[in-house]
């Protein structure tokens, strides 16, 4: 699911139950060095124009993605 977190804590929420040791992508051009998402929940400060894709899955192959936010990218998920 692809998120665009508007602070730190609405980053935690996105991140969820995710294991603190899965990795992390994070696209070339972003100025982010977190390699899993327990270094990306240490990040303080959260910048809108940024999002996140958490995967479905929370198996070993399993990855987190940070990247450009589009105007398409949804804040909440769909109930």
């Amino acid at each position: 699911m692809r998120y665009k977190p508007k602070s730190g804590a609405a980053l935690h929420i996105a991140l969820g139950g995710l294991p603190a040791q899965m990795r992390v992508v994070v696209d070339p051009g972003i100025g982010l060095s977190a390699k899993t998402v327990g270094d990306l929940r240490k990040v303080t400060a959260w910048p809108e124009n940024l999002a996140v894709t958490t995967p479905q899955d929370k198996n070993k192959d399993s990855f987190v993605t940070v990247s450009k936010a589009t105007v398409a990218t949804r804040t909440m998920p769909k109930s």
